[in-house]
């Protein structure tokens, strides 16, 4: 007897024993389970697991629909949102005076750019900052006129048959837009020789301007800021070659901003470290306008930059052409503010004593 023929007949279909190949058959066995095949050969599935299901699937379907729109609309949004530029007035901390107002406003202007988007042109090409031009032409704009005001202030404060100030030409140097070099390190090395300066300068070290003919040169200097601004976004707003604006539109509006962010917080700490300059009421009011005028032209930022070309100027604004117009009165405030300054002081007028 074969052990297959010792197996019981209750455990021969499901017994794991080897038969000859002649006997093989395909069987299916139900372990577990004594409900007739026919019954389940009817069986459905349970509306409870078969919504389940179909939940399930509509989940997954939702997930890959969300990662497509935020693939799609997601990044657009960071290129939109990563290109603000901080145009707000700057207040210098009280608790911690500054002895050059100048330095520490320049500071200010560089630590806002570290802190807040960072250098764009630093930036890889896949990343938002790097798609659009506004925030490096801002960028760019902000280093220069920090650089021609640094090297400007390093002549001004010259003692007599010495070289100009060695941490201020340095800062000048490093300020201005290279193209060869990254930005951040530049950046980061002009903020330290700021910071040299501004050390020397409280330890009676180093010298700061002093007096009405430095600030006149900075006032001219401000005045060509102005008169070249206006002409670049003449250029732009009579070529009108980008619908609706070209980036070379948009460059020279953030260059013109930029610019009058620096000439109007540059101008301002200047007047706050030397407020004996401003002795009358006519300087007073020069002063104010000229203020008002640079940062009414450093606050223009509208929603779209347009430069209308052919029959759609009843459509859209001409933004190069109304900064310019900002930057002209800037110009002319600044004029008036250097007549007012350099105006002798009236003399004092003898009052005839009434009482008897």
């Amino acid at each position: 007897m074969t052990a297959l023929q010792k197996v019981h007949p209750a455990y021969a279909e499901t017994a794991n024993m080897p038969v000859p190949d002649n006997d093989r058959e395909a069987v299916v066995t139900l372990l577990g389970s004594g409900l007739p095949v026919a019954y389940l050969e009817d069986a459905e599935p349970s509306p409870l697991m078969q919504k389940a299901s179909n939940l399930w699937q509509r989940m997954i379907f939702l997930t890959r629909l969300s990662i497509i729109f935020a693939l799609l609309g997601g990044y657009p949004l960071m290129v939109v949102l990563s290109h603000k530029v901080n145009s707000a007035p700057i207040t210098l901390a009280a608790e911690a005076a500054w002895t050059s107002p100048q330095a520490g406003t320049a500071l200010t202007l560089i630590g806002r750019e570290v802190t807040g988007p960072g250098w764009a042109i630093d930036r890889p090409f896949w990343h938002p900052q790097a798609r659009l031009n506004a925030l490096p032409a801002w960028q760019e704009g902000l280093g220069s006129a920090l650089s021609d005001y640094m090297l400007l202030t390093a002549q001004n404060v010259r003692p007599a048959a010495l070289a100009p100030d060695a941490d201020l030409m340095a800062a000048g140097r490093l300020l201005a837009p290279a193209s060869d070099t990254e930005t951040g390190p530049r950046m980061h090395a002009a903020a330290e020789a700021l910071l040299r300066y501004e050390g020397r300068l409280s330890r009676g070290l180093a010298a700061a301007p002093a007096g009405l003919e430095p600030l006149t040169q900075e006032l001219d200097l401000f005045t060509a800021w102005a008169a070249d601004n206006q002409a670049a976004l003449r250029t732009q707003a009579e070529m009108a070659d980008g619908w609706p604006a070209s980036r070379a539109d948009i460059e020279a509006v953030y260059v013109a901003r930029a610019h009058a962010q620096a000439a109007a917080e540059l101008l301002n700490a200047t007047l706050l470290a030397q407020p004996e300059l401003v002795a009358t009421r006519e300087a007073a009011e020069a002063r104010d306008t000229a203020l008002k005028a640079w940062r009414r032209a450093a606050a223009f930022n509208p929603l779209m930059i347009s430069n209308p070309a052919g029959g759609t100027g009843g459509l859209l604004s001409d933004h190069p052409a109304t900064l310019a117009w900002y930057l002209a009165e800037a110009e002319i405030a600044t004029a008036a503010l250097r007549t007012a300054l350099t105006a002798p002081l009236p003399k004092p007028e003898l009052v005839a004593d009434a009482t008897p």
